[in-house]
């Protein structure tokens, strides 16, 4: 519901502005916002949306433009015709390279340091194109349109020309020269206010301002704030949200259950990490007429989460949970993460329960969804039900043996069936990180899939498929959980690079069919550990959309995310969704603009998320290797690109850069189209598959190395190169075809320490 005098303050912030582009949290800002305010203020731009007062693009709100206001601010556009906006991509300058490049909607620009002007990186800047052939091809950035980050967090460090600033982010290419401490030293982590951006053409170096002390660099506790604050990410939930947990009432009345399928006398459990705090679905299992009944059962949380409420505008605004060492951001508050909606044990609970019968071959007979509740019976953790299936003793009672492993029998019906329907496995090892006591990282573990998370996996698929389809039949409007097709490019790319390094790729049915038969064909691990995740890049990753487009990697025509309304807010959405047009209890409704903004704020929130995990992540990756620097290992090559090797190391699953500068004496030259490196002098040469000798040099931004000396340093991979891309009955897949060629897929993973496999394509 749209706050009419906060929607006047929005209007006239923009236009005092000159509508300049502001985030969610400049407007918080700009406005002087109190708290309450804040929760009102996430509802009133979805609303302004809605009636076409405010559009959004990149993040950032804006008035809609009228004729006048479009003309105006397109003069400069006018006066140069050519002129395109887009963002700046500063990755090659962090790496002390002379260019940069811009992704425009046309495509990507390579700029030379000296035309950048002073963008930094994720800028939005407005370029002179210059194309070749019809493609881009160079530009020259012409107007910084918007900065990405006018604070940011980092180091400071004092030298003899005067106190600077480190960003936390490798991507910002230049030291910033602080103008004031306000009581910081060297060795302090701080967030720094940038007052000017200098100009390199000047020799002017940017100038910040410290605005807070986060306290001394290298402290885990740190180091953590110091992500949370450059994303900008809530560490308090408003008074409103809490005073509105005051009056959510812990106990379920007799009236609600009348109202609801009572389930609590059917044996059920959920299955977790020995981590989890959160329990947000469970399962039971029966027997019926040689086939199977199955139960997934979800938290009920849109009955405490209402859209009107400061709750709901709350999770809004985070999106998703996000998950760090010791600490997590929880969408929700936690009386309801951890307690009222969370499936404990032996506590009665709400919930959405997807009740689906399969005949004896693992094909779905009849489904429906019910408000119910719950009584979980047992809290169980992959680890315990792994034991279970490779035969080894434990004290779970009999009933609930014989139930997990009939469960265990239709999760591979199911497994069978997807990967048939064209469900693309990809069998990468998560490489999972366990810290100690204090917050350090202690060591790096690969967990590979097991049977246990392939079974909840598959039952979440099972559920989440039901729901979007029968949303996508009665629902005026949804949200989808999409992937789209690769892009034909990038598959005939990967199918000459394959074809140099002699593996060949197969015309099947379709697109996903032939996917699953070049990962199947593989020969042997270390091809499985190069090749598959070259493979996966070539895909797009997923995201969410009111479009209902066919989701590739798991091979459904209709997907979406239904089973974690806890820590999705897509979820959450969904589930009020359901309650509407499919138990057709509840009037709420959204409408087709409302699901639009709701799945773009999730689909950003996601890769925000992502993001800021894998940043802490990868500081403390490198403070723990540090303590190896001088030592040996052996690695294999990976990737390559045009000035590097990645290596993964042998002995600590871990990827780490071989520099060219380190190469051997000689002129390189980079084949782009092979990941493949040649010494024009001598004919030596690196190439993927390449197993190397390495001692780390030096642990910065990342890990570097150096080729040990002597014969052993570098041995070859030795393969057969294809003649020809091979198909089957020799005909080659066309781009015309790809109408029949459907591809689409959403890619498992198995959520680090906060909950089990699901889908998240990682193209």
């Amino acid at each position: 519901m749209k706050n009419s005098n906060l929607s006047e303050r929005i209007e006239e912030t923009f236009i005092e502005n000159n509508n300049v582009p502001l985030s969610y949290n400049e407007l918080v800002n700009e406005l002087h916002l109190v708290r309450r305010e804040k929760s009102l203020l996430a509802e009133t731009l979805q609303a302004m949306i809605a009636e076409g007062i405010l559009v959004k693009k990149n993040r950032k709100f804006r008035l809609a433009l009228n004729p006048e206001q479009q003309k105006k601010e397109t003069d400069e556009k006018v006066a140069h015709p050519r002129l395109l906006e887009g963002i700046f991509d500063a990755t090659p300058l962090a790496r002390d390279l002379s260019y940069a490049f811009v992704r425009t909607e046309q495509g990507d620009f390579y700029v030379n340091a000296e035309d950048t002007l002073n963008a930094y990186h994720n800028d939005v800047v407005l370029i002179e194109p210059h194309f070749r052939k019809g493609k881009p091809d160079y530009a020259i950035v012409r107007k910084i349109i918007k900065r990405a980050n006018e604070t940011m967090t980092g180091d400071i460090r004092e030298s003899g020309s005067g106190t600077f600033f480190i960003s936390i982010n490798p991507k910002i290419h230049n030291w910033i020269e602080v103008s004031e401490l306000n009581g910081a030293k060297e060795g302090d982590k701080v967030v720094l206010q940038v007052t000017n951006w200098g100009s390199p053409l000047m020799g002017k170096m940017p100038v910040g301002k410290v605005i807070e002390i986060l306290g001394p660099s290298g402290d885990p506790d740190v180091e953590l704030l110091a992500v949370i604050r450059q994303y900008n990410l809530p560490l308090q939930f408003p008074d409103i949200v809490l005073a509105e947990m005051e009056e959510i009432e812990e106990t379920i009345s007799d009236q609600e259950v009348a109202h609801r399928l009572d389930l609590r006398n059917i044996l059920t459990f959920t299955i977790d990490p020995a981590s989890a705090k959160d329990f947000d679905d469970a399962i039971s299992v029966e027997r019926i007429n040689q086939g199977w009944r199955l139960y997934v059962h979800i938290a009920d949380v849109a009955h405490y989460v209402k859209p009107e409420s400061a709750t709901f505008s709350e999770a809004l605004k985070r999106g998703n949970s996000f998950y760090f060492p010791k600490k997590v951001i929880p969408m929700l508050p936690e009386k309801l993460s951890n307690k009222v909606c969370s499936l404990r044990p032996n506590e009665d609970k709400l919930a959405m329960s997807v009740i689906t019968d399969f005949n004896q071959q693992g094909r779905i007979m009849r489904q429906r969804l019910e408000a119910s509740v719950i009584r979980s019976d047992f809290r169980l953790n992959y680890n315990q039900v792994d034991e279970l299936f490779e035969g080894k003793k434990t004290e779970f009672p009999l009933e609930l043996t014989e139930t997990l492993l009939s469960a265990r029998k239709l999760s591979s019906l199911l497994t069978a069936k997807r990967l048939k329907e064209g469900y693309i496995f990809f069998d990468l090892p998560e490489l999972e990180y366990e810290y100690d006591d204090e917050g350090f990282l202690k060591r790096f573990t690969l967990a590979e899939e097991t049977e246990s998370h392939k079974l909840i996996e598959n039952f979440m698929l099972v559920a989440n498929e039901c729901i979007a389809t029968k949303l996508s039949k009665l629902a005026p409007a949804t949200i989808y959980r999409i992937h789209e097709d690769p892009d034909w490019e990038k598959i005939e790319r990967l199918i000459e690079l394959l074809s140099y390094y002699g593996i060949s790729f197969y015309e099947k049915e379709n697109l996903n069919a032939s996917i699953q038969y070049l990962l199947h064909s593989l020969p042997t691990p270390e091809h499985h550990k190069v090749f598959e995740p070259i493979i996966l890049r070539s895909m797009k990753k997923a995201k969410y959309s009111t479009e209902h487009i066919r989701h590739f990697g798991l091979g459904m025509e209709t997907y979406t995310h239904f089973t974690s309304p806890i820590r999705r807010l897509c979820d959450l959405v969904i589930h009020h969704l359901s309650k509407t047009y499919i138990l057709k209890n509840s009037k709420i409704q959204f409408d087709y603009s409302q699901l639009k903004y709701f799945a773009s704020v999730a689909s950003e929130q996601e890769l925000q998320a992502d993001q800021s995990e894998r940043d802490i992540e990868h500081y403390f990756s490198m403070t723990y290797m540090k303590k190896f620097i001088g030592e040996s290992f052996s690695g294999i090559v990976m990737s390559a690109k045009n000035d590097r090797l990645i290596i993964r190391l042998d002995q600590i699953p871990i990827n780490a850069v071989l520099m060219v500068t380190e190469f051997p004496p000689g002129r390189w030259i980079f084949l782009d189209r092979q990941m493949r490196f040649i010494n024009e002098d001598n004919r030596d040469y690196f190439q993927l598959m390449d197993k190397v000798m390495v001692n780390i040099m030096e642990v910065s931004d990342d890990i570097y190395l150096e080729l040990k000396s002597g014969k052993e340093s570098h041995r070859h991979f030795q393969f057969q190169p294809s003649n020809t891309n091979s198909y089957n009955n020799d005909k080659k897949i066309r781009k015309s075809r790809k109408g029949k060629n459907r591809f689409e897929v959403d890619y498992k993973f198995r959520d680090k320490n906060y909950g089990h496999s699901n889908e998240r394509y990682r193209g």
